[in-house]
């Protein structure tokens, strides 16, 4: 079993700027969203058709809340740009 540790909760609270890379293809595209951390963790990957593989594989997330009021939950990798913002 893989054990690492949780993501960081030094954000929650904040306004950050989250900028990543996502392939689609053969293109990167440049996504940035803004928003107030609500929640820092972990959520598996896969799911049923896994079977036990979904209890150790695990994903670092970040719930936003975006000032629309709605909540997205960002996949954050090693190459994921977060941002702390000031208001």
């Amino acid at each position: 079993m893989i054990v690492t540790s949780p993501p960081s909760s030094k954000y929650l609270g904040a306004r950050v700027r989250v900028t990543q890379y996502v392939r689609v293809g053969h293109r990167r595209w440049l996504t940035k969203v803004e928003g107030v951390v609500e929640r820092a963790g972990r959520r598996p990957v896969g799911g049923i058709a896994m079977g036990g593989k979904a209890s150790f594989c695990h994903q670092d997330t970040l719930m936003l809340r975006y000032d629309s009021g709605e909540l997205a939950e960002i996949a954050v990798d090693a190459e994921t740009q977060i941002e702390t913002l000031t208001k």
